[in-house]
């Protein structure tokens, strides 16, 4: 199964974009896999424990998926499902040179073993970085008792606390600078192969000296049957056992396993699209549940009376309360809603420090411009 046709004589070059989507595919497994175990921990509290090792699981997946497919086509699983594969290019080989098995090794080391450890020291790194700065980058405050205190646990820790603490804290000063230059050397490699200055679309491959190459379709049908005369021989192995009931047995389980490699990959992709197809129905779901079930805002609470004590409304409601005349540069005394003459409403507010109608206590901050349009 491939998401591209295949085509070409085996070493063409491919193009920036399907590079970009297999690399982005790993990702989106990953999420789609810690999506799984979440809907699962929700029924079933014992996969909790494997959210809280999502990093290793999905690092086992990788390895047993990223191996199988370094043995059957020289590429990763995500190479693999775009039509592509891996070739030396290091001492004077020929781009359709297959990949040696320490080749092999050491690509499946970086494959499995470069994400792990670049999501593992994020993790640790958004834990901690917490903790150790405020927003803005603006360290907390500590009570001088507290410093006393733990000036007094530092002296009675171990040795072996303060070599980890002391490397804590080196790691989250360093660690910026390594992610930087590893994102600057990821996009320096990927703007040179798109304005075809290199062959190498990451600076691992060029560590590995590989590149990526198109896979003909020829050489999928010389890989299928490799893979037919492979099987051939086993099941061939199986049926000269001297036992019966062990050649039923051991028929039986190469079949299976054959059947089992055939399918697990696409059944693989097919739960990734399943269940980001349910997320997005959940989610759709739930907002629309939401939305129907949502209250009215409550009404304004009701406007404070005018004070027996404070001044007399007119009648006229376009009238300013203080000066008994139509009201000019309006402002509104925000603690009770009423509106005067600005001029009006600042002087009596200054003086008195309350509403003159209602004798709320207010301030000449309180007192807002209400502008009128012509």
């Amino acid at each position: 199964m491939s998401f591209v046709s295949l085509g070409g004589d085996g070493s063409t070059r491919p193009t920036f974009f399907e590079l970009v989507a297999a690399e982005r595919l790993m990702p989106s497994l990953k999420a789609a896999t810690v999506y799984s175990l979440s809907v699962l921990a929700q029924r079933r509290p014992i996969f909790h424990r494997l959210l809280d090792f999502e990093n290793e699981l999905f690092a086992v997946v990788t390895a047993a998926l990223d191996r199988q497919s370094l043995l059957n086509s020289n590429s990763s699983f995500a190479e693999s499902l775009y039509g592509l594969r891996r070739s030396s290019v290091r001492g004077g080989a020929t781009p359709k040179a297959s990949l040696h098995q320490s080749s092999q090794r050491w690509s499946l080391v970086f494959l499995v073993a470069l994400p792990y450890l670049q999501s593992k020291m994020e993790t640790i790194y958004n834990r901690h970085r917490q903790r150790v700065r405020a927003p803005l980058g603006l360290r907390f405050m500590q009570d001088p008792s507290a410093v006393g205190e733990v000036s007094q646990q530092s002296q009675s820790e171990s040795l072996w606390r303060r070599i980890q603490r002391q490397a804590l804290s080196l790691f989250m000063r360093l660690f910026p600078w390594i992610h930087a230059t590893q994102e600057g050397l990821r996009f320096g490699y990927q703007l040179l192969y798109l304005l075809d200055s290199t062959p190498f679309y990451t600076p691992v491959l060029h560590l590995l000296g590989q590149n990526i190459v198109r896979v003909s379709g020829q050489e999928m049908i010389e890989v299928q049957r490799q893979q037919q005369q492979r099987r051939q021989l086993q099941l061939e192995a199986a049926q000269r056992s001297p036992s019966v009931i062990l050649r039923l047995l051991s028929q039986g389980w190469l079949k299976s396993t054959y059947a089992f490699a055939d399918h697990t990959r696409n059944a693989l992709i097919l739960s990734v699209f399943a269940f980001k197809l349910l997320e997005w129905w959940y989610t759709s779901a739930e907002e629309k549940l939401g939305a129907q079930q949502a209250l009215p805002p409550p009404p304004p609470p009701p406007p404070p009376k005018p004070s027996p004590d404070g001044l007399q409304l007119p009648d006229d409601a376009t009238l300013c309360p203080i000066c008994k005349r139509k009201r000019t540069n309006p402002g509104m005394a925000s603690v009770s809603g009423y509106v005067y003459c600005y001029p009006c409403i600042f002087g009596s507010i200054d003086q008195h420090g309350c509403c003159p109608v209602t004798r709320l206590p207010a301030t000449v901050d309180q007192i807002r411009r209400l502008y009128q349009s012509a």
